[in-house]
């Protein structure tokens, strides 16, 4: 018992003064890192196989895969409650592929999205090291997509600029390095449809 609380004084007394170091009150900071679209990749190919099925295809199958999706950003904390920052963010591309049935050659399509945002970040300090995220702000969001068949190629694109929100946490590992936890929900599309989506990704961010 003497040893348990022994150790146990000395680690409160480590973390008593080791925690002036971490969370520093103001300054600049870039972080990135990456993390994936939240959404369910199985309806994405269920609407597409649908739409395959409207036009006429029998008897295929298909595949799509999960794109990773990857940002930086840059931001300045004014004080220990409140920072701002901006940033860009990409997919790579979403890949979808049917083959087989009454398909003469095999469909393909794929899409990916970039853009950019401008957020107010609100920081609550939870204990040492820790903190929650609020995140309100300004995001434009651009996708462009093509498909490829036996009837020939077609492609679009198009942007939407909206209001972004999001939560997240953050883990700071020294007065410099941090660790992010974020979920952001963006809307894509463009003036005649969009739908909104929550992006998660892990960052690592450096404090100057």
């Amino acid at each position: 018992m003497k040893k348990l609380l022994t150790g146990l004084c000395l680690a409160a007394a480590f973390t008593s003064a080791s925690s002036a170091v971490f969370a520093a009150d103001s300054g600049f900071y870039i972080l990135g890192g990456a993390g994936q679209d939240t959404s369910s990749n199985s309806s994405d190919q269920t609407l597409l196989n649908n739409a395959l099925t409207s036009a006429g295809g029998t008897g295929f199958t298909s595949t799509m895969n999960q794109p990773t999706v990857s940002n930086l950003m840059a931001g300045y904390k004014i004080n220990k409650n409140f920072a701002v920052e901006g940033g860009y963010i990409r997919s790579a591309n979403e890949t979808y592929t049917a083959a087989g049935g009454s398909l003469a050659a095999p469909v393909n399509a794929t899409a990916k999205v970039d853009g950019w945002d401008v957020t107010a970040v609100g920081i609550w300090p939870v204990v040492d090291q820790f903190s929650l995220l609020g995140k309100l702000g300004v995001a434009d969001a651009h996708i462009s997509g093509s498909v490829s068949g036996p009837g020939g190629s077609v492609s679009a694109s198009g942007s939407k600029t909206d209001f972004t929100y999001g939560i997240g946490a953050q883990y700071d590992f020294t007065s410099a390095i941090f660790g992010r936890l974020d979920f952001d929900s963006y809307n894509i599309g463009n003036s005649n449809y969009s739908s909104r989506t929550t992006v998660w990704t892990v960052n690592i961010g450096y404090m100057f």
